[in-house]
């Protein structure tokens, strides 16, 4: 006998991942001021109600976006830091796979342009912490266990270069030649970093 309850679960999730999905491409393409929930309701072919059943509202289905984009990119960027074989490697890996990221639509618009936008620089800068930050964390942590760089305050330095990370990221995806503003962007930072060690 079909599990019921099982099934309602499942029914629920998926109208939720399709709800996310309209909504994100509606964020991209339309923004966040542009869309709105009589548009993602349309889009996802479920009415205005049933997208209010799983978010309060627009706002809270933008944040809902915006971490999904988040975990998405917090997963690429460690992907290719872990395939690296030294903590230097792997620091200059990640910061390399997020700033390509800056460049790519759907993290540029989302995370990037309509982030501070739909959630208020505050809201928007304290999400991005917790993602980007916690990711530096372990980053950095490897490089002060390695004698990379000196023992410090990683908590800090975290977000210090969350915000380096973070204005570096808006430069390549505003600049005309991304390639050579992601270049400089990793020279800059590799020489900031350079400074920090011990010897």
């Amino acid at each position: 006998m079909p599990d019921v309850k099982s099934q309602r679960l499942e029914y629920v999730q998926q109208t939720k991942e399709s709800i996310l999905a309209a909504a994100e491409a509606l964020f991209v393409s339309e923004g966040f001021r542009a869309t709105s929930i009589d548009a993602v309701g349309a889009a996802a072919r479920f009415t205005k109600g049933a997208v209010y059943r799983h978010f309060a509202d627009k706002e809270a289905l933008f944040r809902a976006v915006f971490e999904r984009v988040e975990t998405d990119a917090v997963q690429q960027v460690m992907a290719r830091a872990e395939a690296c074989a030294s903590p230097s490697d792997a620091a200059r890996a990640a910061l390399e796979r997020f700033l390509e990221l800056a460049t790519e639509t759907r993290f540029r618009r989302i995370v990037l342009e309509e982030g501070p936008v739909a959630l208020g620089w505050r809201r928007w800068r304290e999400l991005d912490h917790q993602y980007t930050a916690r990711l530096l964390e372990r980053l950095l942590d490897g490089l002060v266990d390695a004698g990379e760089i000196a023992p410090t305050s990683v908590s800090l330095l975290a977000r210090l270069c969350c915000a380096l990370a973070g204005e570096a990221a808006i430069q390549v995806a505003e600049a005309d030649d991304p390639d050579q503003a992601r270049a400089d962007a990793l020279a800059t930072i590799g020489a900031m970093l350079a400074g920090l060690r011990g010897d």
